[in-house]
């Protein structure tokens, strides 16, 4: 689980409001809904789009409590923020959809995982020129509450495995589960390991168990790192992925402490910071701030960290 600080990116932001306001307004205006509830969702409609999880929470709360509000209406509701003509493979009217905005966001690995390339890749403006792009998760999810289905906030960077397999149609809230726009729990926890045989702690083998650890257990930030875990099956899936550590494990005991002197000290004589030095070295980033730009970039520094090779 990564951080992605999307408050610091106000251009980002205003470009999916200024993009997709147009694009909410064409359908309200042509919709059947009542004027009692269009009414409210024109006066609410900018702190829809680019308001904050709570502020969405609160809106969509007084949206369904309204008096001219039914569950009936939900469709009428999914057209106007119409999710599927936002994401759907082609050239919509408007100009604007997922691929804009995963491109403006820039989000490299699934926030979930940190283990998925989730690149953005197109090469002109028609269909055939969108290439690939990140599922958008819906933290809060759309189909019982469709007036956040196009809200930026609600609008998660992740891998189809984390978005589609794993959480599925698990209702996601702000109390239990992190959230990866507004929560820096990277620094909440740890990844650990434990070898099963000799030949893992050396490094010949890569049998071994990987857990993800809250460093306050029974913290609120702790309890939530621990159900998110769980629902997107890291310490499995990681455990799964140990052959990536077993280079990490060659270069900590098939190299002498000198060794790393020698080399951290040649690359610092051609200019390079210690995160150059980590990212040529190692295939990842050592910022935090930089861990979605390269999968499993928390977890070999955790495990680098617990190896002793860097601090």
């Amino acid at each position: 689980m990564t951080f992605y600080d999307l408050e610091s990116k106000p251009d980002v932001i205003k470009y999916h409001l200024d993009n997709i306001k147009p694009f909410v307004k064409l359908r309200l205006d042509n919709s059947s809904l009542n004027k009692h509830l269009k009414a409210f969702v024109e006066t609410n409609l900018e702190d829809i789009i680019i308001g904050k999880p709570k502020e969405l929470m609160s809106i969509n709360r007084k949206f369904k409590l309204h008096k001219s509000y039914k569950d009936s209406l939900r469709k009428k509701v999914s057209k106007i923020f119409d999710y599927k003509a936002f994401t759907v493979k082609k050239q919509n009217p408007e100009n604007y959809d997922g691929y804009d905005l995963a491109k403006k966001l820039n989000v490299r690995t699934c926030l979930y995982c940190n283990r998925v390339y989730t690149i953005t890749v197109t090469t002109d403006n028609s269909d055939k020129g969108k290439i690939t792009r990140p599922q958008f998760d819906h933290f809060i999810d759309k189909g019982t509450n469709p007036l956040l289905a196009l809200s930026i906030y609600n609008l998660i960077p992740s891998c189809s495995i984390c978005n589609s397999t794993l959480k599925g149609r698990k209702k996601f809230n702000l109390k239990n589960y992190i959230h990866p726009f507004i929560e820096d729990c990277v620094g909440e926890y740890n990844y650990k390991f434990t070898p099963f045989d000799v030949d893992s702690i050396l490094g010949n083998k890569s049998n071994l168990e990987v857990t993800i650890t809250p460093k306050d257990k029974d913290s609120e930030i702790g309890k939530k790192i621990e159900k998110s875990s769980a629902t997107f099956r890291l310490n499995e899936i990681m455990t799964a992925h140990s052959e990536e550590l077993k280079d990490l494990f060659d270069i900590r005991y098939k190299f002498s402490e000198r060794y790393f002197i020698e080399l951290f000290s040649t690359y610092n004589r051609l200019g390079l910071d210690k995160e150059d030095i980590y990212r040529v070295v190692f295939g990842a980033h050592f910022n935090s701030k930089d861990f979605d730009k390269r999968p499993f970039s928390k977890l070999k520094r955790d495990i680098l960290e617990e190896l002793e090779i860097v601090q």
